[in-house]
């Protein structure tokens, strides 16, 4: 395998303008950024946004139809070749040979590389050396995913693309495969990832660009984009049991005016105050605990998902629609 940019704060993936259009469709236009070594970069967007078509650009299976970008120095016009060598890609409709083994599908593309892991050292690192006798089509999702990025890794590639990579999985597979992304960078993996899940955004990455309609609207690190885009710290009083409940609105209510920048109510009956400052909303939350009024008071923190909401104007739903 080749050697990766020396500088660490090299970007590994330089994109510039680059755009797809097909006939009269724009589905990536004219985006750049950069990625940098040994980072989780997340690409965030809804069903349609480009998200897909911009990493298999970068991955040299489509070819833009204008602008430029280079992984790891080389050119996707010119050295696809070379590229490839040195990837490894998880589509998000990952298929493989069902009726080889776990063992054998990964065994398979370890042939195809002159360097790489030994086999059975990616099977226990991904924690998949009990199901390495198992035909690929007899495995759950998650584990499915699992052997996909077991093929994808076992080449040792620099930069690994890993598209959607927890759609359709459940909670608990969810989290394994996110305890498995979050060892890459301390192995040297840089990892582009495309979702749609906040949650797995403020999880896993370092630096995040949210693509609408084939645009980035926004891009920096996760912490940076909720404090510029989240808002406001929420001081939410939960409605209680009752249709109506004017008394302990009539307690409630004057403290959050007397220290928020705004109190409202939702359209579920509760009573919300919004606060630019942590120290004060915290102050005002105790506060309200020890009036005691019996209803329920959470703190709440901006998060990607307001980040969303601010930009879009809606978030992607579980399958990723805008909604």
């Amino acid at each position: 395998m080749s050697s990766p940019p020396s500088d660490a704060d090299e970007g590994v993936v330089r994109v510039s303008d680059l755009r797809k259009t097909y006939g009269e469709t724009v589905a990536v236009d004219g985006v750049s950024f950069d990625i940098r070594a040994e980072e989780v970069f997340a690409l965030v967007g809804p069903n349609g946004a480009g998200k897909t078509t911009t990493v298999e650009m970068l991955e040299c299976l489509r070819t833009p139809t204008a602008g430029s970008a280079t992984v790891l120095g080389r050119d996707l016009r010119t050295d696809s070749r070379a590229i490839k060598a040195d990837i490894g890609v998880v589509p998000q409709s990952f298929h493989t040979f069902d009726r080889l083994t776990v063992r054998e599908n990964v065994a398979l593309v370890r042939r195809l590389y002159d360097e790489g892991h030994a086999v059975d050292a990616i099977l226990e690192e991904l924690d998949l050396t009990e199901w390495a006798g198992t035909p690929f089509d007899s495995l759950s999702g998650g584990l499915k995913r699992r052997t996909g990025m077991a093929m994808a890794l076992v080449s040792d590639p620099t930069v690994l693309f890993l598209d959607e990579p927890t759609t359709g999985l459940d909670p608990d597979a969810r989290r394994r495969t996110w305890e498995q992304i979050e060892g890459l960078a301390d192995h040297g993996t840089t990892v582009v990832l495309t979702t749609h899940y906040m949650e797995e955004v403020e999880r896993l990455a370092d630096r995040a660009a949210l693509l609408l309609d084939g645009r980035i609207e926004a891009i920096d690190t996760v912490p940076n984009l909720i404090e510029r885009y989240g808002g406001a710290i929420k001081v939410v009083v939960r409605r209680g049991g009752t249709d109506s409940e004017p008394e302990t609105d009539e307690s409630v209510r004057p403290i959050l005016e007397d220290a928020a920048t705004e109190v409202y109510h939702t359209e579920s009956g509760d009573l919300v105050g919004l606060f630019e400052d942590r120290d004060r909303a915290q102050e005002t939350y105790s506060r309200l605990h020890q009036e005691g009024n019996g209803r329920a008071i959470d703190l709440i923190s901006a998060g990607m998902e307001d980040v969303f909401l601010r930009l879009a104007g809606g978030t992607p739903d579980a399958r990723g629609d805008l909604q």
